[in-house]
């Protein structure tokens, strides 16, 4: 359960909870988050179906993979339920600098 860099991974534009985020599948150490960044775990399925279930600052088990957000979102520590429209890929490649200088992807369609 080897975390890595957060500026050495790639990452796919996704939106949680309505926010713009990041997402990979590896375990993100939080100590290389750049100020201003925050970083969730999410939690697959209890019967591993491969759909997320919950957000959470840390996963133990079941990690399905983590976000990173611009903003923080509240009820992290005991876990936020998700449900298949909490979430969805945006179908777009970025790197971590990328998305730090980006407007949200929901400004850009408008």
């Amino acid at each position: 359960m080897k975390s890595i860099n957060a500026n050495e991974d790639d990452y796919e534009r996704f939106e949680i909870l309505g926010h713009d985020a990041l997402f990979t599948n590896a375990r993100i150490d939080r100590k290389t988050l750049p100020d201003g960044l925050y970083a969730y775990d999410l939690r697959d399925s209890d019967d591993c179906s491969g759909t997320p279930s919950e957000l959470r600052d840390f996963v133990l088990v079941n990690h399905w993979g983590t976000v990173i957000l611009k903003e923080k979102i509240e009820g992290t520590d005991e876990g936020v339920i998700l449900n298949e429209m909490d979430y969805n890929y945006l179908g777009e490649n970025v790197t971590l600098d990328e998305f730090i200088n980006s407007a949200p992807a929901m400004e850009q369609t408008m």
